[in-house]
């Protein structure tokens, strides 16, 4: 049986990326950066942290 863990979206404003995560357990959270590089280390980060005690 498959389960969604995470969801996350990444727009760009032309001046900097946005990413919207949301996890049943962390909820819904915001991330932004000026290179996408930055922000895809800021999900991870996150993301890793979430899901390291399962």
């Amino acid at each position: 049986m498959e389960e969604l863990l995470v969801h996350f979206d990444i727009f760009s404003d032309n001046k900097k990326f946005v990413a919207k995560v949301k996890s049943e357990m962390g909820g819904l959270r915001e991330f932004s950066a000026r290179n996408i590089e930055k922000l895809m280390e800021q999900v991870t980060v996150d993301i890793s942290e979430e899901f390291e005690n399962i």
